[in-house]
């Protein structure tokens, strides 16, 4: 009799425990919201995000880059250099600024391998400029300059050594992508290597004041007036003649808005005479990411040479 009805205890726990187990834990349901809605694929326009960001554009017209420093923002989708180089093709928020890149280009893609930046731009980038005039000179001294100023842009953080360069264009499947010398307008399809920070374009306070000195010397007062206080612009014509130049380092100062270079001078005045200047101070100051100097306080330092 005991072992019926331990038999019919044993038979009844399996039978509870069978019935338990065809419900899963309640933890375990995932519950569907009444109102789900659809899961729109484009990021919502609050995840923005703020990327603070050191700009290169071209100076005017000058053979020399400024610096603007500005928030972009970026979707979470795109690399931070992509989201830096498309703010690049948009171009300078300064009036006056000359378009870097030709107009139909787009940057397509950022990746980076060891300490070289990768960024592929679309077959636009080897088109020309709607504002492009018939000088050689100027277009490719443009061109250069708008490789200097994304090398510049995408190395400034120092992450980066080099920035190669990359075109994908759609008849050309099988060639290498590499920008070759045909976007320089040179003859032949040599391929440019990885590129590093051009010096010669970089905005120093003492390539701004040589640029200074080289309008002085040539006499052109309206490019000299690029370099000179508002307030001094109309009276670069009244200098005396600059027979010849040299100018040295310069040094900032704590807080980054000025700096002082020294430059070595030949002056002759209105008489003929001739005066040299020896490590004449040109005090520079920052402005919009540029380099320019006061000429009253030059005329001071100077006295009756000049």
């Amino acid at each position: 009799m005991r072992k019926k009805l331990l038999f019919l205890t044993l038979l009844l726990s399996v039978l509870l425990l069978s019935a338990c187990s065809q419900q899963p834990p309640q933890a375990l349901i995932r519950q569907s919201p009444e109102d789900s809605g659809q899961i729109s694929a484009e990021p919502a326009e609050t995840t923005r995000l703020q990327l603070g960001s050191t700009l290169y554009f071209r100076y005017g017209d000058t053979p020399l880059l400024r610096q603007e420093t500005r928030t972009i923002q970026m979707l979470p989708n795109i690399t931070r250099e992509k989201a830096m180089v498309e703010a690049l093709l948009e171009g300078s928020t300064e009036p006056g600024s000359l378009s870097l890149f030709p107009d139909k280009t787009q940057v397509i893609s950022t990746q980076a391998q060891d300490r070289i930046l990768y960024v592929t731009f679309s077959e636009g980038l080897y088109g020309g400029y709607a504002d492009e005039g018939l000088s050689l000179e100027e277009a490719v001294l443009r061109r250069r300059m708008a490789l200097a100023a994304l090398t510049a842009t995408l190395t400034e953080s120092g992450e980066y050594a080099a920035v190669q360069v990359l075109v994908r264009a759609e008849e050309s499947v099988g060639q290498s992508m590499r920008l070759t010398n045909a976007f320089l307008l040179e003859e032949g399809s040599e391929t440019l290597p990885p590129l590093t920070r051009m010096q010669e374009y970089l905005p120093t306070p003492s390539a701004y004041a040589g640029q200074l000195l080289k309008a002085w010397a040539q006499r052109d007062p309206e490019e000299m007036g690029l370099y000179l206080t508002p307030q001094n612009q109309d009276q670069a014509a009244s200098l005396p003649i600059l027979l010849s130049y040299t100018v040295n380092d310069g040094t900032l100062s704590p807080d980054g808005s000025s700096a002082l270079v020294c430059a070595d001078l030949t002056l002759r005045d209105k008489d003929g005479t001739e005066t040299e200047i020896t490590a004449c101070p040109l005090r520079m100051l920052r402005q919009n990411g540029a380099w320019i100097t006061d000429l009253d306080q030059l005329r001071t330092i100077l006295g009756e040479s000049i």
